[in-house]
C-alpha cells in the first residue's frame, strides 16, 4: 500500500465524507503550514534573543539638574 499524499489536503470547503482531497491541495496545505511554522519559530527567535547594550554601543546619558528655590 503506497503512502497516499492526498491525505495532508487540509482545506477542504465541505464535509470529508463529500469530497476528495487532491494533490495540489496537499501542496497548498503543506506549504502553508511550513510557512506557519517559520514566522512563528522567526518570531519566537526574535522574542527569546535581547540585546542588552554596553557602554561601547549606543548608551544614553543622562544627566540630573537639581533646581532649589
Amino acid at each position: 500500500m503506497p503512502f497516499d499524499f492526498r491525505r495532508f489536503d487540509i482545506y477542504r470547503k465541505v464535509p470529508k465524507d463529500l469530497t476528495q482531497p487532491t494533490y495540489t491541495g496537499a501542496i497548498i496545505s503543506i506549504c502553508c503550514c511550513l510557512f506557519i511554522l517559520f514566522l512563528f519559530l522567526s518570531e519566537l527567535t526574535g522574542f527569546i534573543t535581547t540585546e542588552v547594550p554596553t557602554l561601547g554601543e549606543e548608551s544614553v546619558q543622562v544627566s540630573w539638574q537639581w533646581v532649589t528655590s
